[in-house]
């Protein structure tokens, strides 16, 4: 029997030990046809049809579930419901998934009605803009003042537009004489960062008639940042002048610090900074000259006061001093990292890199020692150093007490039946809600559980946060194996870099869904998948269909294929290119085109693409050892010159 097939075992066993034994027979599903009417009631629902939900809450009066077939009935029927009706719900389901939301669409269905008392009695707490505007004007109404013109002015100050319902409350605050010139400044501040222009030329009106100059400037450098600051040496030496001056070469070091290093040099002739005021901005420039690899940053960074020198600009201090061989800077760089950084594996391969480069013989221990971890780092400092990789797997026991005790857990048995009844966003926020009370031990059971259901993320998820970081048939499934080998030989694709690239995109889970829209195991875009499906004749019928292994695997490996045909077979550039687009990816190449691979991951500009291309490649590696393969991935993609012979080894002490 797999692995899969002994965890759902257990859960079968585990959920017969709770039901009484005469009634209980190991293939039947307890919840089955309640289900069955749950998830066609929730289909119909998605229609419109409040009958299919009154008629299935009777039938399923007490089922685990039915409660969100009466919010779904609520929330479609909000303005027929009776406040204290509401209420009571609301308290009684308030730790449910889905309360926060129906609130909301409430509160929001009774400001629309204009039913000012019942705002008042359950609408106090509410985050929602309109509705703590239609609640204040409600207590001016009422005459109880107190308060309400902090409260005012907490709602005015946004750096965007309120909504019209909050203009009859702020038409009582300024006859009240707000805003004071402070509070007018520090909205127009927050309009002009978040790029609110028009707003901003509104709240001009409000500003000190003396500000007013110093507000267009601010406006201007902040539409047209290089040109204005130019015209800024005829403003006159003020403090605030001199932090709109900085905040404009701060805002411009981003796009072009070459050109913000010299209006720097060129207005401090006029300008008395001070290190407080110039000084974000001249982080800012060292900072992106880093960024950009240039060597003149170290002594930039050099230059910077102590505190301006944080991780991060030691970070880009030795990614700088890589890119250019300075293998004594890149050495220093990290020796002057916190000691809690300079411990972490990153930093430690780095250091043995730069002592090895120097022909330090310290360089060997330290390769060594580093040698021991099963990850990225690890696996590159066993391979520099001719040593076989480290991977040491955990076998997980079950513990039949802690799974009965979380099956018997009201909150952790709906997060199960959620997900088995396709409820996945319900499912995952209640198991998180669930995971956050569980001991080391009770995270390793619900992992166990959660993989038994081919729950993958949360059984990667709680493990991750029960510690056990070595459990690697549980936090590395291989799932559906025979059809990524099938796709992989079809377009010459190792297998393991499709489920190492499959594991970082989605945690083997076929319905995740990213907030940009990519969906599935292979996380695929849909204009992506319809261009990929015309060019290989693969059937497609729409986003949809992404959600199906055999449709986004098809899919995904052909893009893969492509993607390595594309870049010559370097995975450094085919995770880059599927992270970030092939675009970036190509221009990376062609900025950094004689680089080392390892630096060349380490010196991208995108820290999402840095971090995730070691990763996509560290699975890889471990999945390798999961189908049974000597490593090669890293070796080949990452060493010019690759060890003849490379192995997984498990060191016993």
């Amino acid at each position: 029997m797999n692995l899969s097939g002994r965890v759902l075992l257990f859960l079968a066993l585990s959920l017969a030990a709770l039901a009484p034994q005469a009634a209980w027979s190991l293939p039947a599903d307890a919840t089955a046809d309640e289900r069955a009417i749950f998830i066609e009631a929730w289909r119909k629902a998605g229609q419109g049809n409040e009958e299919a939900l009154r008629e299935a809450i009777d039938k399923i009066p007490d089922y685990v579930l039915t409660p969100y077939l009466r919010f779904e009935l609520r929330r479609q029927t909000l303005d027929d419901q009776r406040g204290p009706e509401m209420e009571r719900f609301l308290a009684t389901y308030r730790n449910w998934s889905f309360a926060e939301s129906l609130e909301r669409q409430w509160l929001g269905s009774l400001a629309e009605a204009g039913d000012d008392a019942a705002l008042l009695r359950y609408g106090t707490g509410a985050a929602d803009a309109e509705i703590r505007c239609r609640i204040e004007l409600a207590r001016i109404e009422r005459g109880e003042t107190d308060g309400v013109e902090s409260r005012a002015r907490a709602l005015w100050l946004s750096p965007v537009s309120q909504p019209r319902a909050c203009d009859p409350l702020f038409r009582w605050w300024k006859r009240e004489g707000n805003p004071d010139f402070d509070t007018a400044w520090q909205r127009f501040g927050m309009a002009v960062e978040a790029g609110e222009y028009g707003l901003a030329r509104y709240l001009r009106r409000y500003l000190h008639p003396d500000d007013r100059m110093l507000a267009d400037g601010w406006l201007n450098i902040a539409i047209r940042t290089a040109s204005e600051l130019s015209s800024t040496v005829d403003w006159p030496d003020q403090e605030r002048a001199r932090r709109l001056v900085a905040w404009g070469l701060h805002r411009l070091a981003s796009s072009d610090w070459e050109r913000a290093a010299r209006l720097r040099d060129r207005l401090a002739a006029r300008f008395s900074f001070t290190d407080d005021e110039i000084g974000p901005a001249a982080r800012r420039i060292a900072l992106f000259r880093a960024v950009d690899l240039d060597r003149g940053a170290l002594a930039d960074i050099d230059a910077l006061p102590a505190r301006l020198i944080d991780q991060q600009m030691l970070e880009w201090r030795l990614r700088t001093s890589l890119a250019n061989g300075e293998w004594a800077e890149a050495l220093a760089s990290i020796e002057r990292m916190p000691a809690e950084q300079q411990i972490r594996e990153r930093w430690r391969y780095w250091r043995a890199r730069a002592l090895a480069e120097l022909g330090r013989p310290e360089a060997g221990l330290v390769y060594a020692t580093l040698a021991s971890e099963s990850d990225y780092y690890g696996f590159l400092a066993a391979l520099r150093s001719g040593q076989p990789l480290t991977l040491c797997s955990r076998e997980l026991d079950a513990d039949g007490e802690a799974q009965r005790r979380l099956l018997r857990d009201a909150e952790f048995n709906r997060a199960i039946e959620l997900y088995r009844a396709g409820l996945v966003w319900h499912a995952r926020w209640t198991f998180e809600r669930v995971s956050r009370r569980l001991s080391a031990n009770e995270q390793r059971q619900a992992a166990l559980l959660a993989a038994g259901l081919g729950w993958h993320d949360r059984a990667i998820v709680s493990l991750g946060r029960s510690g056990a970081m070595d459990a690697y048939p549980w936090r590395f499934p291989v799932v559906e194996r025979e059809r990524v080998n099938a796709h992989a030989t079809r377009h010459d694709v190792a297998p393991a870099l499709v489920m190492g690239l499959m594991r970082a995109e989605s945690a083997m889970q076929a319905d995740a869904r990213s907030p940009a829209g990519a969906r599935g195991l292979l996380q695929l875009m849909d204009p992506t998948a319809r261009s990929v499906a015309r060019r290989h004749g693969i059937d497609y019928g729409g986003a949809s269909d992404l959600y199906r292994p055999e449709r986004n695997i098809a899919l995904g490996v052909a893009h893969l294929g492509e993607l390595q045909r594309r870049f010559n077979g370097d995975w450094t550039l085919v995770a880059a290119a599927y992270n970030a687009g092939i675009s970036r990816a190509e221009q990376w190449q062609r900025e950094r085109p004689d680089l080392e691979r390892d630096i060349w991951i380490e010196t991208l500009p995108y820290f999402e693409t840095r971090d995730y291309i070691p990763r996509v490649l560290a699975f890889a590696t471990i999945y390798e050892w999961q189908l049974g393969h000597d490593p090669a991935v890293l070796a080949q993609n990452l060493l010019e010159q690759p060890p003849a012979n490379t192995a997984f080894a498990c060191p016993t002490t």
